[in-house]
C-alpha cells in the first residue's frame, strides 16, 4: 500500500520544494517560549532540519556524536540517555523526552519514529522547574513540521549495507481556508543483522523492519483559537542486537551453581555471538515486537490577557522480547520479557508578555499504568536445583499519578541585563504490585512453584521542589553571558526483580556560567563551566541475575563545554567542540559481584558510568556551485571520546575511539531533487554501545555499536 501511495506521489508536481541549505538560525522554544539558541540562558544544542537531512540523523545513537556530555547506550533492549554522566535506571529517565510536546515516560518508546523532524532541542544539566520530574539530567525535544497550508512533500527512498532498504514520504497541504494537514510515513526494511552467529542453524542478529506514519491536522477554528491534532504509530520487528561476552568468569559461574557456563563454547570477538539456534529454544530465540501509538490534541487561546495552551494526550506501547541470554549454543538461560504501558498526560500553559518581563505559568498531570512480565527458563539443573527450573518477576503493577506545578519569569533589570527565576512543585504518587517466584520442573508433577520471593502491594508518595535562578547580561547585541543556579530531581520508586524497599529520588544542584556570541565576524561560540552536587545517586548493579537499585549517596560533576561555529569562506563552515568533564562518586560502600573476595569496596573518587574525561568533535562542510547550477555539499563530521567507564567499580572500561561520518549531497539548481551518499563510522571503529555485568552469567557482557555502512538515498522534493 505504502510503495503504490509513493509511486503515484512521484507522479505529481503539485508542491513547492521545502529544502533549503542556508545556514539556519534556530528559533527554539526550550524554555517554553521562543528565542534564539544565543539568547536562551542555558546549554543548548539546537540541530536545524537542513542538518538533520544532510547527516541522515534519524535516532538518538546519530546524537551521541553531535551533543556534547551526550552518551546513548542499548543493553538487553534498555536504551539509555546519558547527559554529563547522567541517565536512567529501570526504564526511568535521567534525561527526559518529548516529541511535540508529549513527554514520554519510559525511555524505551522515546527511540521510536524520528522522522520528518522540523528541529532538534537537547537542554544539558536540570530541568527541573520547566520538565520536572526525570529531567535531571537535560531534556531531548523533538519538534516534527507543522502543518501549513502552503503545498508541500517529500518522497525519500535509500539503501545501505546489511541489505536495508528505505522508504519515506510526506505530504501536506491545505484542507480548508483555515485548515491543513502534514502526513508523514516511513519503513525501513534490514534484511541482514550486522552480528554474526556462529552457531549452526543461527541467522545474523539485528536485523529489524519498522514501519511509522505521523498525521498532523491544524486549524484556526477562530482568528484567536487554533487546534492542532497528533496520531502516530510505530512497530518494530526483527532480531535484536544481542549482547556477548566481553570477558568470561567461570569459576564465579560454576561458584553459582552454573557449571555449564565453563565448558560452552563462547566467543569474545566484535560482532560475533553463540545463541540457542531457534529450531531448539525454548521461547523462539532472539526477537523483539515493538508497537507505539501516541494520539493528542492541543489548544491554543491567544487573548489580550495572554496565551493559553493545553496539550492533551495518550499513548500506549507494548514491548517485548526473546533473549538467550547465556551467550553460548547450549541451553543455560532462555528469556522473555514483556510490558505494557499506557499514559495520560495533561499540560497547560499560560504564557504573558508584558513590558520588561515574560512569565508562563502551567500545571502537568500524568496517569502511566506499567506492566511488566519477565520470565527466565532454565533448561539444565542450574543454582543446585535437580531439574530444569525457571525465575517469574511479575510486575503485575508500576502506576504513577504525577503532579505538578510551575511559574517561571525573565523580568528585565535594565537593558542589558536580565533574571530570570522559577520553581516547580511536584508529587508523585507510585502503587506498586510484584509477584515474583521460583518454579521447577518436577517429574510427574510439571512445572511446580518452590518459592515465592516476593508477593506484595505497597504504595509510596514522593514529593519535590525544584527551582532556578538565572542572571544574564548582554556584552553587545551579539553576545551575551549568564550565571544560573537550578536544581533538579529523578524519582524514586522500585525495581522489578527486587523486593527490597523502594529507592529514594535523587537529587541535583547545579552551578553554571556561560556565554554565548560572536567572537569575530565569522565565529560564534556557546561555552559552559558547570558543577553539580547530588545526593542519593541512584545506582543500577547486577549481581548475578538480580537487578539491585541503590542510592549511592554523594556524586560531584564538575566540567567544561564549549561549542563553535566559524565561516571559513563563502562555501565552507567548520564546527568543532571541546568537552572537559570530571564526574565522581563521593562516599559509597558497594560490593561486585564479579570480585566478591574484595568484600564491601568504598568507591569515593571512581568516575561514573558513561561519563567519559574528554570528549570532542570536529565538522566540515563544504559546499561546490557547478556549473550546471546544481550544489556539491562535502560533510566530514569525526567524535572524538575518551576512555568510559561502565560500573561504578571501573573495573572494566572502553578504550578511546572516533567516529567519522561522511557525507556528499547533490541538489539540483530547482531544489526539487537531492541525493546524499553516505558512509557511518568510515573508519569502522569497534567501541561498546551498552554493558552489563552478570555473576551467574559468569562474565562481562556488551553489546557492540554498529560497524562501518554506506548507503545512498534519492529525495525528490515537491
Amino acid at each position: 500500500m505504502l510503495s503504490r501511495i509513493l509511486v503515484s506521489l512521484l507522479s505529481l508536481n503539485l508542491f513547492l520544494p521545502i529544502y533549503s541549505e542556508e545556514i539556519e538560525e534556530i528559533i527554539v522554544t526550550a524554555l517554553k517560549r521562543s528565542s534564539t539558541v544565543v539568547e536562551t540562558p542555558a546549554s543548548i544544542t539546537a540541530i536545524g532540519s537542513t542538518e538533520i537531512e544532510d547527516r541522515g540523523i534519524s535516532d538518538m545513537d546519530d546524537l551521541k556524536h553531535i551533543v556534547p556530555s551526550m552518551q546513548f547506550t542499548n543493553v538487553l533492549q534498555s536504551f539509555n540517555i546519558t547527559i554529563r554522566g547522567i541517565g536512567q535506571f529501570n526504564g526511568n529517565p535521567g534525561v527526559s523526552v518529548s516529541t511535540d510536546g508529549i513527554f514520554q515516560s519510559r525511555s524505551h518508546s522515546s527511540q521510536l519514529g524520528e522522522m520528518d523532524i522540523e528541529r532538534i532541542e537537547v537542554l544539558r544539566g536540570p530541568q527541573g522547574t520547566l520538565y520536572g520530574r526525570n529531567s535531571i539530567g537535560g531534556v531531548v525535544n523533538l519538534i516534527t513540521k507543522e502543518p501549513s497550508q502552503d503545498s508541500s512533500g517529500y518522497i525519500k527512498v535509500g539503501y545501505g549495507d546489511y541489505d536495508i532498504g528505505k522508504l519515506e514520504f510526506a505530504i501536506g497541504g491545505g484542507l480548508s481556508d483555515n485548515t491543513s494537514f502534514r502526513l508523514a510515513a516511513s519503513t525501513i526494511d534490514q534484511g541482514e543483522g550486522y552480528v554474526k552467529c556462529l552457531t549452526a542453524g543461527c541467522p545474523n542478529q539485528g536485523a529489524i523492519d519498522r514501519q511509522a506514519y505521523r498525521l498532523k491536522v491544524k486549524s484556526d477554528l477562530t482568528d484567536s483559537l487554533q487546534a492542532d491534532i497528533l496520531v502516530a504509530e510505530t512497530t518494530t520487528k526483527g532480531t535484536p542486537v544481542p549482547y556477548s561476552f566481553l570477558e568470561s568468569f567461570p569459576d564465579i559461574a560454576t561458584s553459582f551453581g552454573v557449571p555449564w557456563i565453563d565448558s560452552a563454547t563462547k566467543t569474545t570477538k566484535p560482532h560475533e555471538v553463540y545463541l540457542t539456534p531457534k529450531s531448539e529454544s525454548i521461547n523462539g530465540a532472539n526477537f523483539i515486537d515493538k508497537a507505539y501509538d501516541v494520539a493528542s490534541v492541543s489548544f491554543t487561546l491567544d487573548t489580550d490577557f495572554g496565551v493559553i495552551k493545553s496539550i492533551t494526550a495518550k499513548q500506549e506501547f507494548y514491548d517485548q522480547f526473546n533473549l538467550d541470554r547465556d551467550g553460548t549454543e547450549v541451553q543455560i538461560f532462555d528469556t522473555f520479557d514483556i510490558s505494557e504501558t499506557e499514559t495520560f498526560t495533561q499540560e497547560l500553559n499560560l504564557n504573558l508578555e508584558r513590558e520588561g518581563m515574560s512569565l508562563v505559568f502551567g500545571g502537568y498531570y500524568m496517569d502511566d499504568e506499567t506492566s511488566r512480565h519477565t520470565h527466565f527458563d532454565n533448561p539444565l539443573p542450574v543454582f543446585g536445583f535437580p531439574f530444569q527450573s525457571g525465575i517469574e518477576f511479575k510486575h503485575l503493577k508500576m502506576n504513577l499519578e504525577s503532579t505538578a506545578y510551575f511559574a517561571d519569569g525573565t523580568f528585565d533589570i535594565n537593558d542589558n541585563t536580565r533574571l530570570s527565576l522559577g520553581v516547580r512543585k511536584t508529587t508523585d504518587e507510585f502503587t506498586n504490585a510484584q509477584d515474583n517466584s521460583f518454579f521447577m520442573m518436577i517429574p510427574g508433577a510439571g512445572y511446580t512453584t518452590v518459592a515465592q520471593t516476593c508477593l506484595r502491594e505497597t504504595k509510596q508518595e514522593y514529593n519535590s521542589t525544584t527551582s532556578r535562578a538565572v542572571l544574564q547580561h548582554d556584552l553587545s547585541s551579539e553576545s551575551n553571558v549568564y550565571v544560573s543556579v537550578s536544581e533538579g530531581f529523578k524519582a524514586g520508586g522500585y525495581a522489578t526483580y527486587e523486593c527490597s524497599d523502594p529507592y529514594d529520588p535523587e537529587e541535583v544542584t547545579s552551578l553554571e556560567f556561560g556565554f554565548k556570541g560572536s567572537l569575530s565576524d565569522t565565529t560564534s561560540v556557546n561555552t559552559s563551566l558547570f558543577r553539580y552536587d547530588y545526593s542519593d545517586f541512584q545506582v543500577l548493579q547486577v549481581v548475578g541475575v538480580q537487578t539491585v537499585t541503590r542510592n549511592a549517596g554523594d556524586a560531584t560533576v564538575n566540567g567544561l563545554e564549549i561549542e563553535a561555529l566559524s565561516q571559513i569562506s563563502d562555501n565552507t563552515t567548520l564546527n568543532y567542540g571541546l568537552v572537559w568533564l570530571d564526574a565522581t562518586y563521593g562516599e559509597f560502600l558497594n560490593a561486585n559481584g564479579l570480585a566478591p573476595q574484595l568484600g564491601m569496596q568504598q568507591l569515593k573518587g571512581k568516575t561514573l558510568s558513561n561519563a567519559p574525561k574528554f570528549s570532542a568533535n570536529l565538522g566540515i562542510n563544504h559546499t561546490r556551485n557547478l556549473d550546471s547550477g546544481s550544489t556539491l555539499t562535502y560533510r566530514v563530521n569525526a567524535s572524538y571520546k575518551s576512555e568510559i567507564y561502565f560500573s561504578e567499580f571501573n573495573d572494566y572500561s572502553q578504550g578511546a575511539d572516533t567516529i567519522v561520518d561522511l557525507n556528499v549531497i547533490w541538489e539540483n539548481p530547482d531544489e526539487t531533487l537531492r541525493s546524499r551518499f553516505y558512509v557511518k563510522n568510515a573508519t569502522d571503529s569497534i567501541y561498546l554501545a551498552g554493558y552489563i555485568s552478570a555473576a551467574t552469567g559468569g562474565g562481562r557482557f556488551g553489546t557492540w555499536g554498529t560497524p562501518r555502512e554506506a548507503g545512498f538515498e534519492i529525495q525528490r522534493n515537491f
